[in-house]
């Protein structure tokens, strides 16, 4: 990501978060090698709660908003990972300790392991932070957004 996009979608989210009449403590955006995306992160102190929005709605809402504003300001598709007071991170710790412990155990029984259904960024997030380990793969199945992964080993 060059300095010119970041810069972009910095002043985009500033602009659409200060819209609702929220004080941002910290805002930041950078590339994240590993998971290959765009990090937004946003702390808005006491205001997160309202930024989140009940089981993150709003959170994704805003993400919709800044990902469009931003793909309209560049002429092109931009993919941004957004957060809030680290809601999204905090998910994303627990789901990863479930699916290492999944893995564990298909690489001990060499049964496959099915976790819950799963939002798509979450979901992404596995996939990417599964796919260096050696014993196992990961595939999505069901319909629909909420998808289930499914941990195998490998062949």
């Amino acid at each position: 990501m060059d300095e010119a996009t970041r810069q972009t979608i910095e002043a985009l989210a500033r602009r659409i978060i200060e819209g609702l009449g929220v004080t941002i403590v910290s805002l930041s955006v950078e590339w994240q090698e590993t998971q290959e995306r765009i990090y937004v992160m946003c702390d808005a102190g006491e205001d997160n709660g309202f930024l989140i929005g009940k089981e993150g709605r709003m959170l994704e809402a805003l993400k919709e908003i800044i990902e469009a504003a931003a793909s309209r300001a560049m002429s092109r598709r931009v993919d941004l990972y957004f957060d809030i007071g680290s809601y999204w991170s905090k998910i994303e710790a627990e789901a990863l300790q479930v699916a290492q412990q999944a893995a564990s155990e298909v690489v001990k029984t060499g049964r496959s392991a099915i976790l819950d259904p799963m939002h798509p960024m979450l979901r992404r997030y596995l996939h990417k932070s599964l796919q260096s380990d050696a014993q196992v793969e990961t595939v999505s199945e069901g319909e629909g957004t909420w998808k289930r992964i499914i941990i195998q080993k490998k062949m």
